[in-house]
């Protein structure tokens, strides 16, 4: 059973029709697709399997975009079979499995199934640059955005071959001609998709003209039938086992994001890992790399002196040092090895482009320093939900690590993880539903660790985690969250589990911010 869900559709379909969106949540996705059909002239019912009293921040997003009193909710457990009474579209918000009973009764009575990134994709007339990976999407789709919106763009960029195409399946009619427009001086560059903010409805403003960067997960990814322009893969490691099932089917949905491109757009893979490099097999994009360890024959990588160089058919090209940039560790420099090369295809000067790797200090909850007291470094990097998230944030510092761990666990192997904090780490702290399986991995990897001193202890929350970090961090450590675990045993998001964490910090003996960012250690 195919699960694209990208019919041919034009917005003048959606007037005076009925179109249901299924899985409202936070309503970061569904706020702006709902009034982007209400504006179409549909009439929009939100389903949600979860109660009003649990959804109140969604319902609060919808009150903001002005359309709370426009749409129909339908909530609760029964929400569904209400929802799908006589809808002439189904919306499907990205989390829902596409092989859900509510999705498979929606097909069985042939109702078109859509997403607001698929009606995105089909109906955008601007340049796409889509970014994914396991882990970095974030930082290196922001990355891109100040890169692109660099005030020295070029009002001719060298063309993606010729020109960018409107990537489409074989079975979709031809690309269309447009390409890295000759004016993009003129236009905008904006940056969303799940980095947290709709897309959709900003198709009204989007001319020729316009670049938008989008972060794509996973989820966005799975029933997509066309491609960006430019692709970004950062890495593909191991992530939401629990909604994809296996590792074979996380990859292939992250595939998407190729899988579709044609000769004049540009593919950007992680050289470095096998997976990503082999997501480009069978595909006619332009492929350009980015390494650690290698030189590419076209791309960026860093060279033996520590320096990120882009590199082509008329040699290396200089853009900064490692050293110099303000976000810690190698996955880091990687990130920015990649924004490099979108740079670059963009016609963005290397000089410029080392300004903004310099300049950017990081994300919120992605190795965010907040606080350092008494010699000791408090680290938020909540955003780190997975073992590999968490191994190279651990990496990132030469300073010994006293590690809070543990939440929900997505079905994730922690082995890894255990080995990495056995070795650099002078202490963990374990939290949440997943602390068992955590301490167990870490008890199998001391034993197989001659002389370890690892502390482990246990919280019951994370208050307590914060004072027993306290007491065990010594001048010279860092106090590392990085719970390597989704956030849901204890909190609706992971940003929450961070603001929480740096609420407990600085709220305990007026503990300041760092006066300069940590520089990168690996």
């Amino acid at each position: 059973m195919s699960l694209i869900f990208d019919p041919d559709i034009e917005p003048e379909e959606f007037r005076g029709s009925s179109v249901t969106i299924i899985g409202m949540g936070k309503a970061r996705t569904a706020a702006g697709l709902g009034k982007w059909l209400l504006d179409q002239g549909a009439s929009v019912t939100m389903s949600d399997r979860k109660p009003r009293e649990q959804l109140e921040e969604g319902v609060a997003r919808l009150a903001e975009h002005g359309i709370l009193d426009r749409v129909d909710l339908v909530l609760g457990p029964s929400s569904d079979d209400a929802a799908l009474g006589e809808p002439d579209f189904v919306f499907v918000m990205p989390g829902i499995r596409p092989r859900s009973a509510t999705i498979l009764r929606a097909r069985e009575r042939e109702i078109p199934i859509l997403t607001e990134i698929g009606v995105f994709f089909r109906l955008c007339p601007a340049t796409i640059v889509g970014i994914t990976g396991t882990k970095g999407k974030s930082t290196t789709t922001t990355l891109v955005g100040r890169i692109l919106s660099s005030s020295r763009r070029p009002a001719s960029p060298p063309p993606l071959a010729a020109g960018a195409s409107s990537s489409r399946r074989p079975a979709s009619p031809p690309p269309l001609a447009a390409g890295v427009p000759a004016s993009n001086i003129k236009g905008r560059v904006l940056v969303r998709g799940n980095i947290g903010q709709s897309v959709i409805d900003e198709l009204p403003g989007l001319t020729k003209d316009d670049i938008v960067v989008l972060e794509l997960s996973s989820f966005q990814l799975e029933t997509l039938g066309r491609s960006p322009h430019v692709a970004v893969v950062t890495n593909v490691l191991e992530d939401h086992l629990d909604h994809h099932g296996t590792r074979d089917a996380y990859i292939a949905a992250k595939t998407s994001i190729v899988r579709w491109q044609v000769p004049r757009d540009v593919a950007v893979l992680n050289l470095d890992d096998p997976t990503a490099m082999a997501m480009h097999e069978g595909v006619g994009s332009q492929l350009r790399t980015f390494s650690l360890t290698m030189r590419p024959r076209r791309g960026a990588y860093l060279d033996a002196r520590g320096r990120l160089a882009l590199t082509g058919p008329a040699g290396d090209v200089d853009v900064c040092a490692a050293s110099e940039l303000r976000i810690p560790g190698a996955h880091n420099v990687a990130n920015a090895l990649a924004a490099a090369i979108v740079g670059d295809v963009f016609g963005i000067p290397p000089a410029e482009i080392g300004e903004e790797l310099r300049a950017f200090e990081g994300l919120r909850h992605r190795l965010e320093a907040i606080a350092e007291r008494d010699g000791v470094l408090w680290v938020n990097d909540s955003q780190g939900t997975t073992p590999y998230a968490t191994i190279p944030a651990i990496a990132a510092y030469d300073r010994p690590a006293v590690v809070i761990l543990g939440g929900v666990s997505k079905d994730a192997d922690f082995a890894a993880l255990a080995t990495q904090v056995v070795a650099k780490a002078r202490a963990a702290i374990l939290i949440g539903q997943a602390a068992e399986e955590i301490g167990a991995a870490i008890t199998s990897a001391r034993r197989r660790a001659a002389g370890s001193t690892l502390e482990v202890v246990r919280a019951a929350d994370l208050r307590e985690a914060v004072e027993r970090a306290r007491a065990l961090a010594r001048p010279g450590d860092v106090v590392l969250l990085s719970p390597a675990c989704a956030s849901f045993d204890m909190f609706s998001s992971y940003e929450e589990r961070g603001d929480r964490f740096r609420e407990l910090v600085l709220s305990s003996q007026g503990a300041p911010p760092p006066s300069t960012p940590e520089s990168h250690a690996a």
